[in-house]
């Protein structure tokens, strides 16, 4: 399986995991950016019927996304999947 690392926001009460950039959603979620002071900021809403939801650019994670979830421009945590970065020291 190919993955595609992304920005991606995830739905506090579905779970459900968002791509940046692909708003409007296939299944009524939309994301709204807008600057907000020096910084970006997203609101989500959520076709689960949570209140909308807003993250700063730089509270942004990081996910491996399968192909077929980028395709749709969301998916669950099995098809996208944060990205860790861990740091070795010698």
């Amino acid at each position: 399986m190919t993955l595609r690392i992304r920005h991606c926001v995830e739905c506090p009460k579905c779970l459900t995991r968002y791509v940046i950039g692909s708003s409007p959603y296939p299944n009524g979620t939309y994301l709204v950016s807008h600057l907000s002071g020096d910084s970006e900021e997203h609101t989500l809403y959520c076709s689960c019927g949570m209140r909308s939801f807003s993250i700063r650019w730089s509270e942004l994670k990081t996910y491996a996304v399968s192909n077929r979830a980028h395709d749709r421009g969301y998916g669950m945590p099995d098809e996208i999947v944060l990205v860790t970065h861990e740091r070795h020291l010698t």
